[in-house]
């Protein structure tokens, strides 16, 4: 035991001779134990027994009225099972049953009087060692139960969310996708509208962003089927847009794998439709993916890497997959006319796409100086709030072309 450990006991020495109890309290007190309380009668030591909490009794077994063994009965009723106190049982009696009996009544150690200063002490700090470890081991069960309680509470949390976000995402599937606007993506030199994107909006409970949906859905395994639904959403839209220009669509890689979405592209016209490959996913097997784009490449369709330079996944997307665009991220594009950082960095990756023979295309363009610095750089497309919000079909009518040129594929736009 460490000195402070010692310091700290709290010994209760129960003997009807005051002379003990007196040469009791002094052995202890060279071994530095100062919280030592003496009681000649028993049963006001058992009256004080809850209030002075001690750490270790030092008992006499023959006492009048109440022995040691009836001491011993109370002091356990006292406990009613909970904690641990030890006993070392003080006696002249050196008979084998006065032992036994002592030790069946609860007695954890014994010495026989006249007592040995030496042995005393070595038993006191025996006994006084062992209530320590019993005290260490309570505190971490204790921490042990609290921090299952709170696990238990975190699984049941967890439960009841994924509960939760698959009844959400049920309902959202059930009642045909996501409600779907289109956002106009422009030439930035004569501001004509050439594609759009869809993007999906939840307007149900809970309030999450469209990234946040789909994350959940993935999580709880429906990620695949909310994202078809959302594709099958915008497609169902088509009709209603201008014939002459292309449509976005969002898809991640997975989806991409998966057999629903094989079972949906061999179904519509997937000309003038240009998948947008998300980054939000890591890619095992590009050249599995590969096999995928060539499919869609060779009926007619385009590939766009999302959110370049957002991540490195966009930029591996890029390198292992060569795609007809590359959407410059919103991270980039914001604040691009006053960072010279960005500024260069947009500057690179559009050389960059013009060697692999792409589009760079900025997304999130929101005011005049963003706009006019992309164009200058020699950005041929962009979209964002300054040039037009994410609308239904019926709220893009104006933006119609005059005429009706249909601008060929290998403009990328």
């Amino acid at each position: 035991m460490s000195r402070s450990t010692i310091s700290r006991a709290r010994i209760m020495v129960v003997d009807d001779d005051p002379s003990s109890g007196i040469m009791i309290r002094a052995m202890l007190a060279t071994a530095g134990y100062d919280r030592v309380h003496t009681y000649t009668d028993a049963a006001a030591a058992l009256d004080d027994f809850a209030d002075a909490e001690p750490d270790l009794v030092l008992l006499d077994m023959h006492m009048p009225k109440i022995n040691g063994l009836e001491f011993l009965r109370r002091m356990h009723e006292h406990q009613r099972g909970h904690g641990f106190v030890p006993v070392l049982v003080l006696t002249a009696d050196n008979s084998s049953n006065a032992l036994k009996a002592a030790l069946r009544a609860g007695a954890n150690d014994f010495l026989v009087k006249p007592l040995d200063a030496a042995e005393l002490l070595l038993r006191v700090q025996n006994l006084l060692s062992v209530r320590v470890c019993y005290q260490e081991l309570l505190y971490h069960n204790a921490a042990l139960a609290r921090e299952l309680r709170n696990r238990v509470h975190v699984d049941d949390q967890r439960a009841a969310d994924r509960t939760r976000v698959i009844r959400a995402t049920r309902d959202v599937i059930d009642r045909g996708g996501p409600s779907v606007l289109f956002q106009p993506i422009v030439d930035l030199c004569t501001g004509r509208t050439v594609a759009v994107e869809a993007l999906s909006r939840f307007g149900t409970e809970p309030r999450r962003g469209p990234d946040q949906w789909f994350g959940d859905a993935a999580s709880v395994g429906l990620g695949v089927e909310l994202e078809i639904s959302a594709l099958e959403a915008a497609l169902a839209q088509r009709e209603h847009l201008h014939p002459t220009w292309l449509l976005a669509l969002n898809v991640s890689p997975s989806t991409m794998f998966a057999s629903q979405f094989g079972e949906l592209i061999r179904r519509v016209d997937i000309r003038r439709l240009c998948f947008e490959i998300t980054e939000h996913q890591p890619v095992d097997d590009y050249g599995a993916l590969q096999t995928v784009i060539d499919e869609l490449h060779d009926r007619g369709a385009l590939i766009s890497v999302d959110d370049a330079g957002a991540g490195y996944a966009s930029l591996r997307h890029i390198m292992k997959l060569h795609p007809d665009v590359i959407k410059l991220d919103i991270s980039l594009t914001r604040g691009v006319d006053a960072d010279p950082v960005k500024h260069a960095l947009a500057a690179s990756l559009l050389r960059f796409a013009e060697q692999i023979d792409a589009e760079l295309t900025a997304e999130g363009i929101e005011t005049e100086g963003e706009y006019a610095m992309l164009r200058d750089l020699g950005i041929h497309y962009g979209q964002g709030f300054h040039i037009a919000r994410p609308a239904r079909p019926a709220g893009l009518l104006d933006l119609w072309p005059v005429d009706d040129i249909r601008l060929p594929l290998t403009l990328g736009y």
